[in-house]
């Protein structure tokens, strides 16, 4: 106990007088800061007479592999639930995710979208469907724009650290999405039409959507199928198709999971499929009537088999044990291109276990898996290849211990990785919750992190000469290691305010520290891109990288409506002192939700303001057109009664959007491309 009271004592030292203080060095940061933090503490001595939080507890399974109280959770998650995200988005989660205080919603360049978190980007950013990973380590960052939303229970993500439990790739946080398994036979369908006002193309200014839900349960097995179909049409801004910011984009993702018994062991079968098919007019041909296209094709399949025990529970002992094995297979295939075209051929194959025991003030998990992930790219023109044929393979093992005393509970694991690349590499996290009162909690962490290069990185060629750019691997780069510090305060309480009536306000601060190693990044090389007239992108590692900042949460919910405010502070530096690119320094959310519960309706409206974004000289050398960015968008859903609903959405309200003639101007713009888009759905539950 003695050593744990030290370890809290000099983490919190740390952040107060070498970050706070000398750090952010703002006298409204402070102060902001200050407010934010000793509020509720003052809040709390007044509180003499008030009830509990009356919020239900919800269950979480991301902080430590295990189910638990989301109060009791070591580690601070945070949470969207299902209601939540289905009335967000009927398509992809990249929209559900800007609820979450210090997520940070991306494009890049090929119409994707990824999350930057604490300063990590997507590379740095495990995304997990059930607690798998959704993208082999070959492939990098998850594309959020390939991740459905549907059948969602809820989405919990862990900011910060989290190599411990999962591995390589999640240094920067983990992103978890959990289905709903199946309760009851049910069939379900919808159909939604949008359009992009005043930006339509055309002949195509209708985009569609539709949706089917279906649950089967049948001699003690039960059976799921999703389906979901996409055509999004795109848009262009001055009506010359030669050229349009956002082409055609179709999607269909198909789900099909199975849960039973098999030989008495509990037994889960997930089977999914993903096509996406990109269109986009890129410029005309010169000296021809011709237009030049973008094209993409992906085609993703990924079989999932799950054997594990009922959870043996011996009254007695006072013990619960519980194991399971998880078989896995991935391919993802892209042919994508304009002149000359590439097709890229990513597969994982994995094998995993897990034990748990638990007893009523211990907990101990461990594990192990062995994965194989291969890379292969042919040009298509030529028949030759781009990338040889090339493969990795890892063995993992971790284990982590779980103690309770009294008011305060310790998380100690370790994890250990050896690639047939890169050899030995190892991660330690300590992890403590403290609960101050019944009310405020303490939750703090010190762990390390570590990510191998992938594949992509190490070999990948993605030469689209004719879009004007070029991103190429390196075989010389060096492991990531990182040495992350968390701390975070949490507090939630509820009143009966004689003017506002009874509402709930839960408040959160978190602090982080992240000192790292061999950062990986991409970097304009300035003298082949000259020497080819290109903007050519070579992957690097940064020597060292410092990263800190603060999250600050307040959310009030009252009977018919609720109210968040998250801000978001990033100081992010490499070892020569510059700002590390595309991360904003300042991030502000808004989120009101108005529901009429006689009416079974329930609205939204979600900001998000950005600013001060860092970005690269060498290749903007003419500055910045606009460094800040706001969105806006708003949603809308009602239940007619226990069979029909329809929802009705504006996203990009202000219509806030890039100048397409920034890049010629060589100017930083950090608007997105986007326009504003119009929805409006129908839903039929049998």
């Amino acid at each position: 106990m003695q050593l744990i009271i030290i370890l809290i004592t000099k983490e919190f030292e740390l952040f107060m007088s070498g970050f706070v203080f000398t750090k952010i060095g703002k006298p409204s940061a402070l102060a902001l800061l200050a407010v934010t933090f000793v509020a509720p503490v003052i809040a709390l001595a007044k509180q003499n007479n008030a009830e509990g939080p009356a919020q239900v507890e919800k269950i979480v399974v991301t902080g430590t592999r295990t189910p638990k109280l989301l109060s009791d959770s070591p580690v601070s998650v945070d949470i969207i639930d299902g209601a939540t995200v289905e009335l967000l988005t009927q398509g992809t989660i990249a929209e559900a995710l800007n609820y979450i205080p210090g997520v940070v919603v991306t494009q890049n360049q090929k119409d994707g979208v990824n999350v930057q978190m604490q300063g990590f980007d997507g590379d740095n950013v495990l995304v997990l469907l059930n607690d798998k990973p959704l993208i082999a380590p070959t492939g990098a960052a998850a594309d959020l724009a390939q991740i459905s939303a549907l059948n969602i229970q809820q989405i919990e993500v862990i900011r910060g650290a989290a190599s411990v439990m999962y591995g390589s790739s999640a240094m920067g946080g983990v992103i978890n999405i959990i289905t709903k398994p199946p309760e009851e036979n049910e069939l379900k369908v919808t159909y939604e039409v949008g359009s992009y006002l005043g930006n339509e193309i055309e002949g195509e200014e209708i985009s569609h959507r539709s949706q089917v839900n279906a649950n089967l349960i049948f001699d003690n097995w039960a059976h799921q199928l999703t389906l979901l179909y996409s055509d999004n049409t795109g848009y262009d801004r001055d009506n010359d198709h030669s050229h349009t910011p956002a082409g055609n984009i179709q999607k269909t993702f198909v789900n099909l999971n199975t849960y039973g018994k098999f030989f008495g062991l509990k037994t889960e079968i997930r089977f999914q499929n993903f096509t996406e098919d990109k269109k986009r007019a890129d410029g005309a041909i010169a000296g021809q009537l011709v237009n030049l296209y973008y094209l993409s094709d992906v085609e993703q399949y990924q079989f999932d088999v799950m054997l594990g025990n009922d959870i043996d529970y011996h009254m007695n002992a006072g013990s619960l044990v519980s194991w399971k094995i998880d078989f896995r297979k991935m391919n993802h295939k892209e042919t994508s291109g304009s002149s000359t075209k590439r097709l890229a051929d990513i597969s994982l194959d994995e094998i995993s276990g897990q034990f748990v025991y638990s007893t009523t003030d211990f907990e101990w998990v461990a594990g192990a898996l062995y994965h194989e992930d291969s890379l292969e790219q042919v040009n298509l023109i030529s028949g030759k290849f781009e990338v040889e044929p090339t493969s990795k393979r890892a063995l993992e093992a971790y284990a982590q211990g779980d103690w309770t005393f009294d008011n305060v509970e310790t998380l100690l694991g370790g994890r250990v990785q050896e690639d047939t690349d890169y050899g030995f590499h190892s991660a330690l996290r300590l992890s403590s919750k403290i609960e101050l009162s019944e009310r405020l909690k303490w939750r703090l962490g010190v762990g390390q992190g570590y990510r191998v290069p992938t594949l992509k990185e190490r070999e990948y060629v993605f030469d689209h000469s004719a879009l004007g750019y070029m991103v190429l691997g390196s075989v010389d780069l060096e492991p990531e290691e990182a040495l992350s510090y968390n701390s975070t305060w949490t507090f939630s309480t509820n009143t009966n305010d004689h003017f506002l009536g009874g509402f709930d306000f839960e408040s959160e601060l978190n602090l982080y520290y992240t000192d790292a190693d061999n950062l990986i990044t991409t970097f304009t090389d300035p003298v082949l891109s000259a020497k080819q007239g290109l903007a050519i992108s070579v992957y690097d590692n940064v020597a060292k990288a410092t990263m800190q900042g603060a999250d600050i949460s307040i959310e009030f919910t009252f009977d018919s409506w609720a109210a968040g405010f998250h801000y978001s502070y990033l100081e992010a530096r490499d070892g020569d002192n510059k700002k590390i690119a595309e991360r904003p320094a300042h991030q502000m959310k808004v989120n009101l939700d108005y529901s009429v519960v006689e009416w079974d309706l329930d609205t939204s409206l979600n900001a998000v303001y950005k600013q001060d974004i860092a970005y690269n000289a060498d290749q903007y050398i003419n500055g910045e057109l606009a460094n800040n960015t706001l969105t806006l968008n708003f949603k809308l859903q009602q239940h007619i009664n226990q069979h029909l609903s329809w929802r009705f959405g504006i996203e990009n309200v202000l219509d806030e959007h890039k100048d397409e003639t920034a890049e010629q101007q060589l100017k930083f713009d950090a608007r997105p491309i986007s326009s504003r888009y119009l929805s409006l759905g129908i839903g039929y539950q049998f």
